[in-house]
């Protein structure tokens, strides 16, 4: 959740499909430009690298060099707090100079809706224009109706906001459970993409860290309502520390990141890019940029790494559809141990139809893993996570299949499976995945 530091929420996308240009995996690497549609019968078009992958709380200093330094470290989205309307025109030209896409966002907005997109919708650095963070369920007949202002000043663009997590209380959300949250943002508020923000991993005192309990639970909702609202849905990685959640590993970013496009997610966004100044308990650290030295930090280089292995496995999860996603946990004797709340067991014997080409799996004991099964166009996926965090066990499947599996790697190259050992060792975070063509099965 995003913490009072930000008033009220929903990724607001106005009538926004996703058309990609996939490149097969079979090439050596899957960099490629992909181009995001808006309802086609409206021209918007938002000209984007592969996925979409957003900085939350973005550039601060509005110069062309940070605006670079943020694609270096591979964004190709920015949403910043601007404070009036020049600060959005500084920003908006800083970032069209380093070919960055905004979601702008100043106090007049919300008075002069109309004035604010009038002035900047024809820059070609526009992406879209931020509604809300974290609203509440009576916030959605303004939103409703704030979207349709902007809409008939400009129907090439889209509208930004984002959902309240699963667990937060009834006087936040402002409905009876929060699949109705879910349900009701969806049905009030005119919105082509759903996106929600959940920080999972915690550290206590003595550095020990876990997964708080509904992570999967809300990924299980979300996915699911915007599957059958058959609209994408966008979804968060925590890239600063405040409270009880830790200074980001890679590690850490991987099992948000990966869990997140196992579930389907569309977008990847963190939270945040710039290092917001601690305010009452929000004490905001080790963000990729520093807030006070305006440095990069560790945080900024783990972010970039991860970003890489985004954009070069969009060819696996851009455009992807979820065809199945279960949970394994294992204990030290073999055992199946409890699987996270609201989410259902593997079983291999029951895999999509799809899937059976791959002839064994082999499971580890005291595995906590992620599998999923996506299909993209006329390719199927599966991958397994290791659902274990930071400083935790390694795990080694094995896998085998028959002709025509192959083995995608980091920099989206796919090899023949046959040609590769069948046994895989996973870090804790990371993903192993492998690919296959429908017509080869």
């Amino acid at each position: 959740m995003r913490k009072a530091f930000i008033a009220g929420t929903t990724i607001f996308f106005m009538m926004f499909v996703l058309c990609l240009v996939l490149a097969s995996c079979k090439t050596a690497k899957t960099t490629m430009s992909v181009e995001n549609e808006v309802k086609k019968d409206t021209g918007v078009i938002l000209p984007i690298e592969g996925m979409p992958i957003l900085a939350w709380t973005g550039v601060e200093e509005h110069t062309v060099e940070r605006y670079l330094e943020l694609k270096e470290c591979g964004f190709n989205l920015n949403f910043s707090f601007c404070d009036n309307i020049e600060e959005v025109a500084k920003s908006m030209d800083a970032a069209k100079a380093a070919d960055i896409k905004m979601i702008i966002r100043c106090p007049e907005f919300y008075s002069e809706p109309e004035k604010i997109v009038s002035r900047f919708s024809s820059h070609s650095a526009l992406a879209g224009y931020y509604i809300r963070d974290e609203p509440s369920g009576d916030d959605f007949p303004f939103l409703g109706n704030l979207v349709q202002r902007v809409q008939a000043v400009d129907n090439k663009h889209f509208c930004y906001a984002n959902l309240y997590p699963l667990g937060v209380p009834y006087s936040s959300i402002k409905t009876i459970t929060y699949l109705k949250y879910v349900q009701s943002f969806l049905r009030e508020v005119p919105v082509e993409i759903l996106s929600f923000d959940y920080y999972p991993i915690i550290v206590n005192k003595s550095g020990v860290r876990s997964l708080r309990t509904r992570w999967y639970e809300n990924l299980e909702i979300i996915s699911d309502e915007a599957r059958k609202a058959g609209k994408p849905f966008w979804a968060f990685a925590l890239s600063t520390a405040f409270l009880s959640q830790p200074i980001p590993t890679l590690s850490d970013l991987r099992l948000q990141v990966y869990s997140n496009l196992a579930y389907g997610a569309q977008g990847i966004q963190y939270f945040t890019y710039w290092t917001p100044k601690p305010h009452g308990k929000w004490n905001f650290h080790d963000g990729p940029i520093d807030g006070n030295t305006k440095q990069k930090t560790q945080a900024w280089y783990n972010v970039q790494q991860m970003n890489r292995e985004i954009k070069s496995l969009s060819g696996v999860f851009f455009g992807a559809q979820v065809m199945q996603v279960r949970h394994i946990v294992t204990n030290a004797s073999g055992k199946n141990g409890s699987i996270p709340k609201g989410t259902a067991r593997f079983d291999f014997s029951n895999r999509p139809a799809e899937a059976s080409i791959i002839k064994t799996f082999t499971v580890p004991k005291n595995t906590n893993a992620v599998v999923s099964f996506l299909k993209n166009g006329n390719r199927c996926y599966m991958m397994v996570i290791n659902r274990n965090l930071s400083g935790g066990e390694n795990l080694t499947f094995t896998i085998t299949g028959g002709d025509g599996l192959q083995l995608i790697k980091k920099d989206g190259a796919a090899v023949s499976a046959s040609s590769e050992d069948s046994s895989r060792t996973v870090t804790p975070g990371d993903a192993l995945i492998y690919g296959w063509d429908l017509n080869k099965e």
